[in-house]
């Protein structure tokens, strides 16, 4: 039967060009998938019950190994779900192969059950959309591995991303039949990145006054090189939580633990640089992208793998790989900043770091200290996308331990959350996930699949009782909207208690209001999924919030 025949090519030249994951949801359309991805031994299979759960438990896969991961599904609706985290994977420069089953083409657009039009489903959210030709008699046995081979490059191309692979089946789906043995195909190697000439960027730096500010970066090697161009040039840096600079073995000299509260107290006008060095996407740090964004006459250069400039203040953009600008540019300066820069940095993080030793708990920045420190060795943290990742910017600082940082901001949607970190410990990494009460909310059936793979998960849910970012915006005065309109369309309170419900999908979980308490169960992963639910207060939590930033404007000023 031709749809076997194919199938089982295709997964089998997929597996010859490095592939190692499929995650795979039921459904009758894609049978011979499921058929074809079962015959190969050298593929994991992860079976997710839930199309978008899926979706993001695949990307946390791929963004550990920066290799693509496979989502295959069935037709309809089912595609549809795979969106949100096709979104994220694109925006965030994750790989991903997502082949949909669909009905042949005689069967489109004429009501067919379970039939959505699926071409170009995901817009330019993809490196490449392909509508396959329902495979037949003809179909030569080169043709699936040509397919995989299209797919593949095209995911792992800088920037790399998302493709969409669409799958006609034809009736009968699968029949016996001796499954046919592809012509193998040598891995094709990314294609090399173009360092431009970056001579007059070096001497744009060279005996500057300066500053890094770091973005989200998924090259591990990156951190390694930003610190040795820092050292170089005499920099401090402001790194984004997600730029792999905070925590790690790599030198942290240069490194700001609090560039954040740096910002909001104003140290970049008491300490205005000459020259601002950017790599990758703003940060999460709002006073830090919207002084960059005041800015536009101070000196700023973005580098970053393709052009986008949300503050539309860099003079020079340069749409290059960052670790290779970064290694470029420290072979290439000559003199470092004026002495005595970079200490009046460090000197104002220090106080803001002693300052900051004193949070009560429970509360939501004690929360992201907390959990940060605790983390064993070799573990991975996914900070959900509202305040969690926030409260980790501004209160957590930076470390020497060995922990990695993950979130999914390249949209900076808050669904799928729990399911990236399903991925990430499918990926053979202790995982720790710090996210808030409507997040999980979003991804509740996140838990059932994580009880059903058994995955050693600890998911730490911040419990206040809504959407408590919401508190710190405009809309949450009474002269913009309304309290009760506040309360009921944006704060949305639920009164729900997680750890009940954790406990019905067979899953451990605890109420913590005890620092160690919370301590220990951090640093002691347990062998499966497990829930820890810490309350905190909305009201209260804004209040804090706003009486740390006024005691840390005083310590700058």
């Amino acid at each position: 039967m031709p749809n076997r025949r194919f199938a089982v090519a295709l997964a089998a030249s997929l597996a010859d060009l490095g592939l190692e994951h499929a995650c795979i949801s039921p459904g009758s359309r894609n049978t011979p998938l499921i058929a074809g991805f079962g015959a190969e031994d050298r593929i994991r299979k992860w079976p997710v019950l839930d199309e978008r759960s899926a979706g993001f438990f695949a990307l946390g896969l791929a963004r550990v190994s920066g290799v693509p991961v496979v989502l295959a599904c069935t037709s309809g609706t089912a595609a549809a779900e795979y969106h949100p985290a096709v979104v994220e994977a694109d925006q965030s420069e994750i790989p991903l192969l997502v082949l949909t089953a669909d009905r042949p083409e005689e069967l489109r657009g004429v009501g067919a059950p379970q039939t959505i039009d699926q071409i170009s489903l995901y817009g330019t959210a993809v490196r490449m959309f392909a509508d396959a030709l329902a495979p037949d008699a003809t179909t030569p046995a080169e043709a699936a591995g040509q397919i995989a081979f299209d797919i593949w490059a095209h995911a792992i191309t800088s920037p790399p991303g998302p493709v969409h692979l669409n799958l006609p089946f034809r009736e009968p789906l699968l029949n016996p039949i001796e499954p046919m043995t592809p012509n193998r195909l040598d891995p094709l190697d990314p294609a090399e990145v173009e360092v431009a000439d970056l001579s007059q960027i070096a001497s744009a730096l060279a005996a500057r006054r300066g500053l890094i500010v770091a973005g989200r970066c998924n090259d591990r090697s990156f951190p390694d090189a930003c610190a040795r161009l820092a050292a170089v040039t005499g920099f401090p840096i402001i790194a984004d939580p997600l730029s792999g600079l905070r925590f790690g073995g790599h030198s942290l000299d240069n490194v700001l633990g609090y560039g954040d509260h740096l910002a909001a107290g104003g140290v970049l006008d008491l300490l205005t640089p000459e020259v601002v060095l950017r790599f990758g996407p703003i940060p999460t740090s709002k006073p830090t992208w919207k002084w960059l964004e005041e800015h536009p006459e101070t000196t700023q250069i973005l580098i970053d793998t393709r052009s986008r400039d949300a503050t539309i203040s860099a003079a020079t953009i340069l749409e290059i790989d960052p670790t290779e600008a970064a290694c470029s540019l420290a072979d290439s300066i000559s003199a470092a900043a004026p002495d005595g820069w970079l200490e009046s940095w460090l000197e104002l993080d220090k106080r803001v770091s002693e300052h900051l030793t004193r949070l009560g708990f429970p509360s939501e920045p004690a929360l992201a200290r907390i959990v940060t420190g605790a983390a064993p060795a070799g573990s991975a943290l996914t900070l959900g996308s509202s305040m969690p990742i926030r409260d980790f910017d501004t209160f957590a600082g930076k470390g020497q331990q060995d922990i990695r940082l993950f979130g999914n901001r390249g949209a900076n949607g808050i669904d799928g959350i729990v399911s990236t970190a399903l991925g990430v410990a499918a990926a053979g990494l202790n995982s720790i996930v710090l996210l808030g009460d409507v997040s999980l909310f979003h991804d509740l059936n996140a838990l059932g699949t994580a009880a059903q793979l058994g995955l050693p998960v600890t998911v730490v849910v911040v419990n206040n009782n809504g959407g408590g970012i919401f508190s710190f915006l405009p809309q949450a005065n009474e002269d913009i909207l309304l309290p009760d309109l506040f309360e009921t369309y944006l704060a949305t309170p639920h009164g729900t208690d997680f750890v009940p419900l954790a406990l019905a999908f067979g899953i451990e979980a605890h109420d913590v209001s005890d620092p160690e308490k919370l301590r220990r169960l951090i640093a002691t992963p347990g062998d499966g999924p497990r829930l820890i639910q810490v309350r905190t207060d909305r009201g209260e939590n804004l209040k804090l919030h706003r009486s740390i930033s006024d005691s840390v404007r005083g310590l700058i000023r």
